[in-house]
């Protein structure tokens, strides 16, 4: 028996070791990408999100098992400006990455485009690709530039298109030599529609956009740029910008950049992030990319039918459409109906064969009785199927919590009784420290139990009256109403002691140690209104600094 033992245990021993060489030759080949992005996280860019889901997307779809391994980093120009987002950088990826050697670069963006053309010592020697959203006619020194133009002619021609009545056309843009760049060329298309008197706003506040945008109505048209507006000491962004436009006037509002294109903005013909994201996911892969595929007609549903928008091109890509009731409910619709003409006919039937009129209308009166009966069967069921819908739409599948959408409401419901009441009102946001990192070394499995585990963590540490949801990613947001942020604070450092003793197991029996970074702030209930979007403005600031300080802390806006 014992030599048969020794067998397996040097079979088992030899296995072992044959599965080791292989990964570590795979492991070996695989090939290394750095990304750049310009603008920042996901969640405060909308452009920067929609680039990075046409590029996994594009990935999943095409590499058939064969990812390489992608590096990202993020400049975040869109909170700190495009020069100070570049202090500093240099030092900190060369000793980032001293031990890593990349296949390739990709930039997104010009302000990553512009500060790897400014550092060739970085990296020397590995290929570079330039893909360079914002300013024409750049082309790098050292590497391959792919320029994603907007096509402005087909941008402005496609207003009088859908809107055949609009005369009148104002240009929103801004100073920044980008906005000044762009307002050249649309000046330069403008001579081809003699019909349309044009106006360019590059100055002004807010308030002046508003003021100016109110006095126009149906016979005139605002084609928004991608520009910034300053508000006191902090900046507007785009979406914010064309949003507070959209609500202050009757002109139907057209952009040049799919991340403007939402409730509020009707669209029109556009360079797509999403296509800007799968063009660079084939660059990652090894393989030619055409700018040429990054524009095309994007619409929003609800606002180009709100504004009577006609003739739009039969490729155009339609945003937000509503769900089509007869696709939706389609077998019930024919059972219903069904239903009724079976009905109708049986008691058609029983109408003729009866002699006597009393007794037909007596089995009459049964039958619509039963019908209704089954009518009102069906309207709770669709009922209960619209709740089921709406629980799906609202409930982050991954850890059963509240998602994005829900916690914006209940925000928004939480400032109105707060300011209603004049009652305390905080709110947290949280994230996973080092997830990339967790995710890049031990896989998607081990990083999605990391925020199951935060997700328990949290959940389990509720008031009946607070709220927690998954915001995005491993990023956390708990209201807290009724509650000062004193109190507020105190809770976020039980909640990051408590972060600190969990682990996660992988399956090779290793423990990772996780931690957790909050930001806290609270509402204003003596300044201007808030919203919910300047309460997660000011948690997410103090996010940022938390993490920037070191992680594993609390910091208080």
């Amino acid at each position: 028996m014992r030599p048969r033992l020794y067998r397996r245990a040097f079979l088992r021993l030899a296995a072992i070791a044959w599965l080791a060489g292989a990964c570590s030759h795979a492991l070996a080949d695989e090939r290394r990408v750095l990304v750049l992005y310009s603008l920042g996280a996901d969640s405060s860019s909308a452009w920067q999100r929609l680039v990075h889901k046409g590029m996994y997307d594009e990935l999943e779809r095409s590499s058939q098992g064969a990812t390489p391994a992608i590096f990202e980093e993020r400049f975040d120009a869109n909170r700190v400006g495009e020069d100070k987002s570049q202090e500093g950088m240099a030092p900190y990826l060369a000793t980032k990455y001293a031990d890593v050697k990349f296949d390739a670069i990709v930039t997104e963006n010009f302000v990553a485009a512009r500060f790897l053309s400014s550092h060739p010592e970085l990296f020397a020697g590995v290929p570079r690709h330039y893909v360079n959203h914002g300013r024409d006619q750049w082309l790098p020194r050292d590497g391959m530039g792919y320029e994603v133009s907007s096509d402005f002619e087909r941008a402005i021609g496609v207003i009088p298109l859908v809107a055949p009545n609009v005369r009148h056309i104002a240009i929103v843009g801004d100073k920044t030599s980008r906005g000044q760049l762009w307002l050249e060329r649309i000046r330069s298309v403008t001579p081809r529609f003699p019909k349309i008197r044009f106006e360019f706003w590059d100055d002004g506040n807010v308030d002046d956009l508003r003021q100016r945008a109110a006095r126009l109505d149906r016979s005139s048209a605002i084609f928004m740029l991608a520009s910034l507006r300053g508000e006191g000491n902090a900046r507007i962004q785009p979406r914010e910008l064309a949003l507070q436009i959209s609500a202050a006037t009757k002109a139907p509002l057209f952009t040049h950049s799919e991340s403007l294109v939402m409730p509020g903005v009707a669209g029109g013909y556009v360079v797509s992030g999403e296509a800007v994201g799968r063009m660079m996911a084939r660059l990652l892969l090894g393989q030619p990319a055409m700018t040429s595929q990054v524009q095309g007609y994007y619409f929003d549903y609800p606002t180009a039918r709100q504004a009577g928008l006609r003739n739009i091109p039969p490729d155009a890509v339609i945003l937000n459409r509503p769900h089509n009731v007869w696709e939706l409910y389609r077998w019930q619709i024919i059972t219903a109906g069904a239903l009724i003409v079976l009905e109708g006919m049986l008691i058609t039937a029983l109408v003729l064969s009866l002699r006597s009129r009393r007794r037909a209308m007596c089995e009459l009166a049964s039958e619509r009785n039963s019908l209704e009966d089954r009518i009102l069967q069906r309207t709770l069921e669709l009922l209960q199927a619209n709740r089921k819908l709406e629980q799906l739409a609202t409930t982050d599948p991954l850890t059963g919590i509240a998602n994005r959408r829900k916690m914006t409401e209940q925000i928004a419901q939480e400032l109105e009784r707060a300011r209603r009441f004049h009652h305390p009102l905080s709110l947290l946001m949280i994230d996973i420290d080092h997830f990339k990192r967790i995710n890049d070394t031990y896989g998607h499995e081990v990083g999605d139990q990391a925020i199951i585990q935060t997700a328990t963590l949290l959940t389990a540490n509720l008031r009946a009256v607070d709220m927690v949801a998954r915001f995005g990613g491993e990023e956390f947001v708990l209201l807290m109403p009724e509650t000062h942020i004193a109190v507020a604070v105190h809770a976020a450092e039980r909640l990051r002691e408590q972060a600190a003793g969990m682990r996660v197991r992988t399956e090779c029996g290793v423990e990772v140690q996780l931690t957790i970074s909050v930001g806290v702030a609270a509402s204003d209930r003596h300044g201007a209104p808030d919203t919910p979007s300047s309460l997660l403005v000011r948690s997410d600031k103090a996010l940022y600094r938390a993490k920037k300080e070191g992680r594993n802390r609390v910091v208080q806006f």
